[in-house]
């Protein structure tokens, strides 16, 4: 059995004490398994990553961590990454990261994944991917103004047609988050020394917005957009609440789908564009989100230039 790993971080949430940490014991890692059911709303096994494979990728370099219960030891959260290899460099995929709903939006997710970047950074690695839905607002919000993430990639369909309660029945087109931890961009972020823009300010900057949208009974759908601008800085309108455009219709989400399909195919895959960052505020009542895509060398957004700045 290998030696008993590091308490990273001890934190109080109501009373019940949750500890992050790396699996120790078979039970541990069977746990990881286990609560992915919770977090994700599988119906069955079939959709989980299994605990060999956790003990697999977690003795070979990957980054794997969960948020345990002290008094019980049960999961409540998992991060799982793999060791992956791309055009000459080697970093973590992060194919798993969530906590179950009781314990999201109070910061453990955001506690788990700095630790995962404190462990990334101790084994060697420079670069974390993973995958998210562009279409999920807080996720985006999360990914690129809380951790300074990256994208430049958008797959579509990527896992084809999942079985779980989020994603079941919808195309899984997704962005690729790149996390360059070492970066100036990210030590920027996680250090809070970056000014938040309104829409006025990237207007007032060039900012080009791609598509309209219009709102019936407050519910948003596209009704034209742009594959044309010449502009380096763009903007990309996504649902506030993606759960309350699928609570109305999910022909509705499907039009979103493939509306911003073609757009971020064009703008990214196409054109170049890199998707800086992220604003979301409300505004008659009704949540209005965007993507800041500028066109912009790697290089120089990871130092830390941003084009409102």
């Amino acid at each position: 059995m290998p030696p008993r790993p590091t308490l990273y971080k001890e934190l109080n949430y109501n009373g019940k004490t949750i500890v992050i940490r790396e699996p120790y014991s078979t039970r541990d890692y069977r746990e990881l398994m286990d609560v992915q059911l919770r977090i994700w709303g599988m119906p069955d096994y079939s959709e989980a990553v299994t605990y060999h494979m956790i003990i697999a990728a977690h003795r070979n370099g990957g980054v794997v961590l969960g948020a345990f219960e002290k008094d019980t030891g049960k999961a409540v959260g998992v991060i799982y990454g793999v060791p992956a290899y791309k055009d000459g460099m080697i970093y973590v995929y992060s194919h798993l990261a969530g906590v179950v709903p009781e314990y999201r939006f109070k910061g453990l997710g955001y506690e788990m994944k700095l630790i995962q970047r404190k462990i990334a950074l101790e084994k060697g690695y420079r670069l974390i991917k993973w995958t998210y839905d562009p279409m999920q607002s807080a996720n985006a919000y999360f990914n690129i103004c809380k951790f300074g993430v990256v994208v430049r990639k958008f797959y579509e369909d990527y896992y084809g047609e999942l079985q779980d309660e989020i994603n079941r029945g919808m195309p899984s087109d997704r962005f690729e988050a790149e996390w360059w931890i070492s970066s100036r961009r990210v030590e920027k972020v996680l250090a809070g020394e970056v000014k938040h823009p309104s829409l006025n300010d990237l207007l007032e900057h060039g900012a080009y917005l791609v598509n309209n949208v219009v709102f019936e009974d407050n519910i948003p759908r596209i009704e034209e957009y742009s594959l044309s601008s010449s502009s380096d800085l763009v903007l990309v309108e996504i649902p506030g609440s993606l759960d309350e455009i699928r609570k109305k219709s999910r022909e509705l989400v499907l039009d979103w789908r493939m509306k911003l399909r073609r757009i971020f195919n064009y703008y990214l895959n196409e054109m170049g564009y890199i998707v800086t960052w992220f604003i979301s505020f409300v505004e008659n009542n009704v949540r209005r989100s965007y993507y800041v895509l500028w066109r912009r060398s790697l290089e120089k957004i990871l130092e830390g230039e941003l084009p409102w700045s």
